[in-house]
């Protein structure tokens, strides 16, 4: 007997739920978002998602499903712009990237236990690059001649928003049942509870 993949309105429903008001603190919150945001405010930011990037990547790559590792490799690709875009502003420091890394949750090791978990991990890194999207066509011309490279749309067949709906398509077949849906619900908020802390908000 088949049944039947759940809507992805009903997958996606409880991933926002449970990361909006973590998503809403940190958006509200970051210097980067402010109307007078600067290329030192660019650098921080990159400077302070380094290592979420690098860890969230890992825990991809190590859950063993093609899917997600096709989206680690794509992080690869946002890893190098982050890392041209900083050796452009002179902010490059790699010491501060592995000792943030130390503190990060083993976001891999719970990958590998349950690749919903992962999954779960995969919507938020996904979902930022909409938010980056946003933050380029806000801040590419003010900033200008940077080529904000972490923040350009992404050079992919249709664009990002042909990538996105792969990804949620992707995502409402990995999570055909209501343990995997949970799985990617603790997923996401742990995405959003280690970065955070990258961005001194606590507690939240």
């Amino acid at each position: 007997m088949t049944t039947n993949p759940p809507d992805i309105a009903d997958v996606l429903r409880p991933l926002r739920t449970a990361t909006h008001a973590l998503h809403e603190a940190l958006d509200s919150r970051l210097p980067i978002a402010r109307d007078d945001a600067s290329l030192a405010d660019y650098a921080g930011h990159l400077r302070a998602l380094r290592p979420w990037l690098q860890a969230v990547r890992d825990a991809l790559a190590a859950s063993g499903v093609p899917g997600l590792e096709r989206i680690a490799r794509r992080t690869d690709r946002r890893l190098a712009a982050l890392v041209l875009d900083l050796d452009d502003l002179g902010a490059s420091n790699t010491s501060e990237q592995e000792s943030a890394l130390d503190t990060t949750p083993r976001l891999a090791e719970e990958a590998v236990r349950d690749p919903a978990f992962a999954w779960g991990l995969a919507y938020v890194l996904e979902g930022s690059q909409l938010g980056g999207m946003a933050m380029h066509k806000r801040l590419g011309a003010r900033l200008a001649p940077h080529p904000l490279r972490y923040f350009q749309p992404v050079d992919a067949p249709g664009g990002l928003a042909a990538q996105w709906k792969e990804f949620v398509a992707q995502l409402g077949a990995a999570l055909a049942d209501p343990l995997a849906i949970d799985a990617a619900r603790r997923g996401a908020v742990a995405g959003f509870r280690s970065l955070m802390p990258r961005f001194g908000l606590q507690g939240l």
